[in-house]
């Protein structure tokens, strides 16, 4: 093997020998206030290194300018601040460390080979794990290898840094982990490996698969866990507007189906609030209602109502950058990405078929006839809820994902679900009160809302379902509870 694609040369010879040069963070900016203090600032984080002497600030400026070796920072303290001052420069540089502020390169024969990025300030567990064993040694079974621009890149959520594998023999060579012999490797090779494990890529995998607080987490979930909040990585996050220079927002209300139309019966809200239990009797009183009475089927009128008081846009808004929508339920930033898509399988005035709720004109849009994709989708319903029959309608939620991500950086999906869950709770206790049954259904088919509507599953693609109906004589015995499982 070649070290990590460097032609071979003598044993022992400098030009093998790995190199560990030091930078802060790409994205960090280093600034002196009017006292005379060095200030670092790394998007929301801060870092003040108060007065420095010429020497320690001639070390930090660069650190910000480049790569460097301990060696260089050294010469520049002691130029300048002779040999008193370099005592200061170690506890600089753990503080440093220790606020996930500096990066490392690995260095071969003058090659950087491997670059690790600090995400966040490494927990107190992971800078005191030890490294596992050279020989158990393998990935994480939480870590993703990845492109970014030309190199690759791996990451896990559990780990502090982003490495960036610099010699595509590094890729490989931990990827035929842990098929090799550890005591053969070129230096800059294990000296790759050992940094790669000391930050958590690398791991003793019966260690991992055996800590309950891990093994209990799939990757996915985790890196979602991890990448939607803030604390475990450096990327931009919240309403940044990012994709305005790029392309207009949605509007919030989304274009219609060219299919015909059904109009829906509106509620009068006076009658409503009059004939309305009280909100702790409808909070009491709601269940999951996995039973329906097809002899007594919904109508219209209680389709539409529901319709009205769950999710019609009660004014369209404009602010600054894009348009906001006013509904009965909140979203974050008035977005209002989710739609309905009723597919009525038995009700009164509304021929069975897929339809889309107009917020706007409170109305139905034909989307789709009755045929093996809407089939499919009402099936998988009826069968997630254990229902005997199928469900009178069942309330496809989708997201409309460019409304939330147009504004919202690395937690816009995260907020989608954040609506899905007080739509769900809006749409529970309103049936309740309105003496309908209804059921939130824990999962769905995305690929098969996408080819029922044509939407592209990137686009628009279903994010939650709800069942509603008239309530069957067997629902007695269901029990209070939350959403049905997941996809049988």
């Amino acid at each position: 093997m070649t070290s990590l694609g460097i032609p071979p040369t003598a044993a022992g010879a400098a030009t093998t020998v790995p190199v560990e040069r030091i930078a802060l963070h790409p994205n960090a900016r280093a600034s002196t206030n009017d006292a005379g203090a060095t200030l670092l600032f790394l998007g929301p984080r801060g870092l003040s290194l108060g007065v420095l002497t010429p020497g320690v600030a001639a070390a930090v400026a660069l650190l910000a300018d480049r790569p460097s070796s301990e060696d260089d920072l050294h010469r520049a303290v002691l130029d300048r601040d002779g040999e008193g001052a370099l005592l200061k420069l170690p506890a600089l540089l753990q503080r440093l460390r220790a606020g996930g502020w500096l990066g490392t390169t690995l260095e071969v024969a003058g090659r950087p080979v491997l670059a690790l990025r600090p995400l966040a300030p490494p927990a107190p567990l992971a800078r005191g794990a030890s490294a596992p064993d050279p020989a158990t040694r393998r990935l994480s079974r939480f870590a993703v290898l990845r492109r970014e621009g030309e190199h690759t890149v791996l990451e896990s959520p559990l780990s502090p840094v982003a490495a960036d594998l610099l010699d595509p023999a590094l890729a490989g060579l931990v990827a035929a982990l842990p098929h090799h012999d550890a005591g053969a490797l070129p230096p800059g090779a294990a000296r790759a490996l050992e940094l790669l494990a000391r930050h958590g890529l690398l791991v003793d995998p019966e260690q991992e698969d055996a800590d309950p607080d891990r093994a209990r987490w799939s990757p996915h979930e985790l890196w979602f866990h991890g990448r939607t909040r803030a604390g475990r990585h450096d990327l931009p996050y919240g309403g940044t507007y990012w994709r305005a220079a790029a392309e207009p927002p949605l509007p919030v209300v989304r274009p219609a189906f060219d299919g015909p139309t059904v109009d829906l019966p509106r509620p009068d809200p006076d009658a409503v609030r009059r004939a309305d239990p009280p909100l702790t009797e409808v909070l009491e009183g709601r269940r999951s209602v996995r039973a329906h009475d097809d002899t007594k089927p919904l109508t219209l009128a209680q389709l539409g109502e529901f319709l009205y008081r769950t999710a019609r846009n009660r004014a369209v808004l404009h602010e600054d950058r894009q348009e906001v929508g006013d509904r009965p339920y909140p979203s974050g930033g008035r977005c209002h990405e989710l739609e309905l898509y009723p597919l009525v399988n038995n009700v009164v005035g509304v021929p069975p078929g897929l339809y889309h709720y107009d917020p706007r004109d409170h109305r139905l849009e034909h989307v789709a006839d009755p045929g093996p994709a809407v089939g499919r989708l009402s099936e998988i319903a009826r069968a997630t809820a254990l229902m005997s029959t199928p469900p009178q309608v069942v309330l496809l939620v989708s997201a409309r994902f460019g409304r939330v991500m147009w504004k919202y950086q690395t937690m816009g999906y995260a907020l989608v679900l954040k609506h899905v869950g007080v739509l769900y709770q809006t749409m529970y206790l309103v049936a309740t009160a309105m003496g309908l049954g209804g059921c939130g259904l824990g999962g769905g088919d995305s690929d098969l809302f996408a080819l029922a509507t044509g939407n592209r599953w990137e686009r628009e693609g279903t994010v939650g379902e709800f069942l509603l109906g008239t309530i069957g004589p067997e629902s007695n015995t269901a029990v209070p509870g939350g959403p049905g499982g997941g996809r049988p």
